[in-house]
């Protein structure tokens, strides 16, 4: 008699074979958080305390090389679209993506440092690539914890990798910030 009802045969009561490889424990998607995402702006896909870009822990993304960075030391577990557009590019090892916002702004989230040899382990998304999303949408889940007993940084670092494209691109200081708040304006060239 089967006592998981997640793993039962429809109707049944009793567990089939391929039901037994399944996997159950994944958790559900977080909600939509819901903001008002202000033109040419890029926002803070999780809560926490800001690092400036010169102050990151990869010396390639705090020498500015991939374009306008920001980080956060993330307080929970749950990356959020920074912008609304398409998801351009996804992992196997679940450590970055790449999303280009409906109105042409690139941007790289990159979770930890050096996290690429995790391999995934830690590591669940939500969506893939192609996939179109909307600000504040869950994106990928992490395991902190993990990423900080392999010794790595759980730093998350949003960058605009078309920065050379506009005008300018700043971000804001360093302090703490909250899902959904603008953390990189975008300034595009007159035309």
């Amino acid at each position: 008699m089967c006592t998981d009802q997640r793993l039962c045969m429809k109707g049944t009561g009793k567990m089939s074979l391929l039901d037994k490889f399944r996997k159950t424990n994944a958790a559900e998607k977080p909600e939509t958080i819901a903001l008002q995402l202000a033109p040419n702006t890029v926002v803070a896909p999780c809560s926490g305390k800001g690092v400036l870009m010169a102050d990151l822990p990869d010396p390639v993304f705090a020498s500015g090389v991939m374009g306008a960075s920001y980080g956060i030391e993330p307080v929970g577990d749950v990356l959020y679209a920074p912008v609304t557009g398409t998801v351009t590019a996804t992992t196997p090892t679940l450590h970055a993506l790449g999303l280009e916002s409906d109105d042409g702004v690139e941007v790289l989230l990159h979770i930890g440092v050096d996290t690429v040899t995790l391999r995934g382990d830690g590591f669940e998304s939500f969506v893939s690539q192609g996939q179109h999303v909307i600000a504040g949408e869950a994106l990928m889940r992490f395991d902190r914890n993990k990423v900080k007993a392999a010794g790595f940084a759980d730093t998350i670092i949003t960058v605009v990798t078309n920065s050379y494209d506009f005008a300018q691109v700043d971000t804001i200081e360093a302090h703490d910030v909250e899902v959904g708040q603008t953390i990189i304006h975008i300034t595009r060239a007159e035309a």
